[in-house]
Parts: structure tokens; sequence; C-alpha cells
């Protein structure tokens, strides 16, 4: 967002979350109130959460609570959103006998490709009560892949990247989509590239869900694999009126980015030119406490700004004016896009899931029954006739449980909060169950000396973690030294083998380790550039006085081995990195910054691109991350995923990727191949550190005594288990 905040203001910074998991929040500070117009009622079920997006479709990044609901709707795919295929319980992925009729067909082709054909029910309706078809399973893969999609900035547009004719159809070449094939009503095939052949999930890549094309598109049509207009289609003024309307909205939000951005900078110049004072000196091209470098940096980025903000109402214009003159079909996807990303992601009218949105207002999000859903793999429907999920102040989410005012969260983590719910059985139950996933400080691994593994290690050893563990977690945790949960099926079957390998590394805090892996890299120098660092005179150092140490490391150009790390505000966590690591780490000359801030700010830098001064840019964040289900390597740490995929961390090495490849290349009945790909990557993991886990929690679901059937898993929450659950 502010490209020169993390720049300019080092006292702004953060915590937060990879594929978006759940913080660890402060002790409770406030007084307990009530939380604004929650209804715990007979046919309401209320679930707390500390922050909502109220973003409903995959695709722009959201919160994890967010997922509760698109869950619900049908809208995250699984069992609830009639896929195909989805994970069950145990994190297996089996077929969903509520969807299909048989076993799909599965057909290996003379060229390598492979066709996997499914036959559907023909009793599947969407809320609407229009029927689902084999239409809108194929639709869905055309319009996720499609260049309009794209266009939007979403973050799912290469999902169907191995099927057979992905490229040439999302490049917008052809709107022939070879790989995806309309068969009938209620069959339809997809057919995976060779070179991705084969695949130890493959199941997982033929897993579809429904789009419903008559919200989306109702002109539009697929015949055969082609995307087509309906026959005698033309494009009318109302069209082209809901175009303009949908593309208006890029206009504000390019505007809002502009004023927000103009609004920051005249704030800040007013602080610095006050914290310099009167006769603060000003170099030419400067202003007062700012350089003219950080000036003409600001200058082209509002200037950037602008043009988009130019940009966007050229779009707009040359549509008005006819300009832009598209054919039906393009008009259509781009009308449907454009309505996707802007109104039914917030408010998605059409679902099937087993329930229906009704709205989100006053930080509550608000679903109920859909009575066109058909039920989950036995036929069995939810019984719980709403939902809310409601934003909460998580310093007190336990006391609201307690009082009443909410029914349940999910996954709590802190000793001090876990030991008061069991002290109060009589208004509260829970169910514990071993995290999928952990807590991670998160690194790129692209800029910064955190490039480099020696000094990820080095952070790595100036940790206590078996103390932090203790701390964080009060004993409801465990240290791990690898990219793993201990109940996904890998660990189970070869964690013994790793951890008993003498090459297994036990990272905590060890000095004399730290700077064996500092030498490994460019900092080995004392500021000059040419006199050997020495770890004897930094001890003597932060003997003598720790509070003004500055014996730092320097490379032969003479940059300092400065790390800014960002961690949420208000988070025990970014406490305690607060508290050890930067102490820690002057012993070996690592000069460690933990800077709180917003966590809107620390995805903005997290996620963005590196930009070409890094020297004030965080490049470790506090996180938490849940693993996917599958759990496939590939997307979060292959040099392919860097920009396009999960690979978020940039980790970039020639080595891991090969690893990474055949693994993925194993048979589906190949497990050994597959555990041998887990173990090596593990391996490649312990040494390298592309992040560093902090700890696994045992995670505690607590929930009133009226709640009963809830039964998690590390792989099934309780949104998996709302078919199961009721109130007393």
């Amino acid at each position: 967002m502010k490209k020169l905040l993390a720049s300019l203001l080092a006292f702004v910074m953060l915590f937060g979350m990879v594929a978006l998991a759940t913080p660890v929040f402060a002790e409770e500070t406030a007084e307990l109130e009530e939380p604004e117009q929650v209804m715990t009622d007979a046919d309401t079920l209320v679930v707390g959460a500390p922050e909502l997006n109220a973003d409903y479709i995959n695709g722009f990044g959201n919160s994890s609570y967010d997922v509760y609901v698109k869950y619900l709707l049908g809208n995250y795919g699984g069992e609830a959103g009639y896929a195909t295929y989805f994970p069950d319980e145990s994190g297996q992925y089996i077929l969903n006998p509520t969807v299909t009729t048989q076993e799909p067909e599965v057909t290996e082709n003379e060229d390598g490709t492979k066709t996997y054909t499914f036959h559907l029910v023909d009793d599947l309706k969407w809320n609407d009560g229009e029927p689902i078809t084999a239409l809108d399973y194929v639709f869905g893969a055309f319009f996720l892949a499609s260049p309009e999609w794209m266009a939007q900035g979403a973050n799912n547009s290469m999902s169907g990247e191995d099927f057979v004719g992905f490229d040439e159809y999302h490049n917008g070449d052809t709107r022939v989509f070879e790989g995806v094939k309309l068969i009938d009503d209620y069959t339809f095939s997809i057919t995976l590239k060779a070179e991705k052949l084969p695949y130890f999930y493959e199941t997982v890549m033929v897993a579809s869900s429904p789009t419903p094309i008559h919200r989306y598109a109702p002109n539009l049509n697929v015949v055969d694999n082609e995307l087509v207009v309906k026959e005698g289609y033309e494009v009318t003024d109302a069209d082209k009126a809901s175009i303009v309307e949908n593309a208006g909205y890029k206009v504000t939000e390019a505007e809002d980015a502009l004023a927000e951005e103009q609004a920051w900078w005249e704030d800040y110049k007013a602080s610095q030119a006050e914290a310099a004072g009167e006769d603060a000196e000003v170099e030419e091209g400067g202003l007062p406490g700012i350089s003219a470098g950080d000036v003409k940096e600001e200058e082209e980025y509002l200037a950037e700004l602008q043009q988009a903000v130019d940009d966007a109402k050229q779009y707009v214009d040359d549509l008005e004016s006819g300009a832009i003159e598209m054919d039906p079909l393009e008009s259509l996807m781009t009308e449907a896009a454009l309505d996707v990303a802007y109104n039914y992601r917030f408010k998605p009218d059409v679902t099937c899931g087993p329930y229906q949105f009704v709205e989100y207002a006053n930080r509550m999000v608000k679903v109920t029954l859909n009575p066109e859903h058909k039920g989950d793999r036995n036929g069995k429907l939810p019984t719980i006739k709403n939902i809310i999920v409601q934003t909460v102040n998580s310093a007190l989410d336990m006391d609201f449980l307690i009082a009443g005012y909410i029914d349940l969260v999910p996954g709590f983590t802190e000793a001090s909060k876990i030991n008061k719910g069991k002290d109060n059985p009589d208004k509260v139950s829970f169910a514990n169950y071993p995290r999928n996933g952990y807590g991670v400080l998160s690194i790129r691994n692209d800029y910064s000396p955190t490039q480099y593994p020696g000094v990820r290690q080095a952070i790595a050893y100036s940790i206590d973690r078996d103390e932090f563990v203790s701390t964080v977690s009060g004993g409801y945790g465990l240290v791990v030294d690898g990219c793993f949960g201990i109940d996904q099926f890998e660990y189970v079957d070869r964690g013994d083998e790793l951890e008993s390998d003498e090459s297994w590394i036990h990272y905590t805090l060890n000095a004399d380790k730290a700077n064996e892996a500092l030498d490994t890299t460019p900092y080995t120098f004392e500021k000059d550039g040419v006199t050997p660092w020495d770890p004897a005179k930094a001890q003597e150092a932060y003997d003598n006085d720790k509070e003004n140490f500055d014996y730092w490391r320097y490379d032969a150009e003479g940059n300092e081995l400065r790390v800014i790390h960002y961690g949420a505000s208000g988070i025990e966590t970014t406490n305690l990195i607060q508290v050890m690591l930067p102490d820690n780490a002057k012993r070996v000359g690592m000069n460690y910054i933990v800077n709180p801030v917003d966590f809107a700010t620390l995805l903005d830098v997290y996620y963005g691109e590196a930009p070409a001064d890094t020297t004030d840019v965080a490049s470790c964040f506090n996180m938490g991350t849940g693993f996917s289900i599958p759990d496939d390597k590939y997307y979060a740490y292959h040099s392919s995923q860097i920009g396009v995929g999960s690979n978020n961390d940039r980790v970039n090495s020639p080595e891991l990727d090969e690893i990474l490849v055949t693994m993925r290349l194993a048979d589906p009945t190949d497990v050994d191949t597959w555990e041998d790909g887990w173990v090596a990557f593990q391996r490649w993991y312990n040494a390298n550190l592309p992040n560093i886990p902090l700890y696994a929690n045992d995670y505690h679901t607590f929930f009133t005594n009226r709640v009963h059937g809830h039964e998690p898993t590390p792989m099934w929450d309780w949104y998996n288990d709302i078919y199961d659950m009721y109130l007393e």
C-alpha cells in the first residue's frame, strides 16, 4: 500500500498469518461488554471471530474467519459445496456420493494425457431452486481461467493450469478450453496435461465444484469445450450500462487509494517537519526531516496512483463513448467478472451450501438454512436454523463465552484462556486437537539479509523456542523443526526417521551456532568492511553496555546486518519476540528490530513486491499458518509459484524444485515415493529454514453447554461439522 511507509516509519510494523490463521492475542484488558446485537436464541448459533473481511468468494484473500461463511455457503468447495471430491475428517480425499452416481471413468490417452469423466446426480439445486447441472461444473473452470477474471486481480485465475488447453484459453488466444468438456446435462470430463502426470493427488486436480452460470452469466453457454454466447443474443444497452457501472468501482477504488496516500503524505511531512525543528537543514530536493530520495520516491508513487485513476476513468469514458467495441462474448464475460468481483463477492445471493447468505452488518454476518440443500455424504441435513459469525474483542472472547453472549470460539491456544474455560465446566465445554499448522516466523527469502540461509539459521539460534512455547502455549504446544503437522500421515509414517537422523537440527538459543551460521554469509566484517568481526568483542560490548550496543556485523560493502521484523501490535507472540530476539541477536552482531504494526500493514509488506531500497523494509513477520489439505509443498515452495501461487516467502532453490517435482510426480498408488520426497523436503527445510517454526499448538475449541455434536479434528473444523452439530 504505502510504498514509502516501511522506509520512513521505523516505528510501524507487524504480526500476522500466512494462509491466514488465528493470531494469539493479548490478555484481557477491557471491561466486559456484550457484543453489539448478538442474538443467541434457540435457533441461532453465534460464533466469535476477531476480524472479518466480509469477502465470500475465493480469489481475493480474506481472513480465515471469512472461510467459515464461505464454506457454509458452498463457495469454498468441500462437502458443503458439492465438490466431486472432498477431504474428510482425516484429510483424505474421497468421492462425493451426494454429487456423483459412480466412480469417474478414467482414460489414459495415447498422448500421455488422462481424462476423468464424471457422472452427476440429477437432483441438485441452487438455493433459488434452479437445477445444478454439468454446465455449472464446466462453467466454473471456464470462468476462473478466463482473461476477464484474471483482469480483476483474482489470485485463483491459475486454478485450471493442469488442464489441457489452459494456456491458450487463459491467454485469450481462444475460447476453446480443450481439457474441459460438457458431454450432456449431467456428464462432463476433465483432461489433465501429460507433463503434469503422474501426480500423487490427481483426484484433487480434477475435484470440481459448481458455479451458477445462470447468476454469473445467464447469456453465456458452453458447447462441447467452447465458451459461446447463447444463440441469437446481442449486447443490450442494459449490459453496457452494467459494465460501465461496475467499471466505475475501479475508479472509486483507485481514487480512494490516491486520497489515502495523499493524506498520509501530508500528515507525514508535517510530523517530520515538527520533529526536525525550525533550524533543520534541508537538502536540495528534500523537505524538513525527509531526504530528497524519499521525496522523489513518494512523488513517483503518487504519480503511479494518479495514473491508475486516470486509466480507470479513461476506460469508463471509452466504454460510454463506444471507443471500446467488445464482441458479445467479451462483453458478457467482462460484465460477469466485474459483477462477481464487486457485487456477488460481498453479497452472494445464489449458492448451493447448507446455508444461504442473509446479510453482513454491524461487524457480523448472518446465514440461514438453504431449503434446497441435499445434505452431506450420508444425506444428513443441518438442524441449526441460523448462524451468526460475530466480531468480538479477542482479549475477552472466553469471557463472552462463559457469559453466554456467544456460543462457540474455535482454536484457543492461550493457556490462560484454556484454563479459564476448563474452570467453568457448568458454562462451557471443549474439544481439543493438534493444530494442522503452526505459529511461524515467515521470512521473505528474496531481499534483505534474510535472503541468506545462514541469517535465517542465526535468527532461529537466537530464540529460546522451548521457553517461547512454554510461555505462549502454557503447556498446550510443542516445538517442531520441520514443516509438518503431527497428525499428517507422512509424519505418522516417517516422522521418527527424520528426528532420529543425526543431521536433523533442533534450533534453540545458541550464540556459537548462530555465529557459525552467520560466518557462511557475507556479514563477516566490522564496519570498515575489512576487519573480521570478532564474537569476543561482541560479547564484551554486550556485557559492558547492552542497551547501547553497536558492534554489528557488516559485509564488504559496509552494509549492516540489519533485520526488520513486523508483528501485530497487542499480540503476545509479538511481545515475546520483542523481548527475546533483539537482545539475543546483539551477541552475534545482528541488529534485529521488532516493530509492532496493524495487521493490514503487515500483509501489505509481506505480500508486496520487493522494493528497490530494502534498508528499512521488514522481511520477517510472526504469523500462523494452517497446512493445505492435501499438503503439497510444491505450491508454497516451488520457484514457479512466486507471484502466481502461494510461495509468499519467495523461496527459489533449484535443489528444492527438483525434490518437489519428483515428489508430486509419484503415481497416486505409490505412497513410498511420495513419502520419500516428503522426507527429502523436510531435510532441506530443516537445513535452510525458508521460514522458522515457532510452536505447534494443541487447539481447544470451546462452546457453551447448549452446543452438542461437535467433534473436530486437525482437518475438520466446526463449519465442516455443521451437519452433526445441534443446539439443545
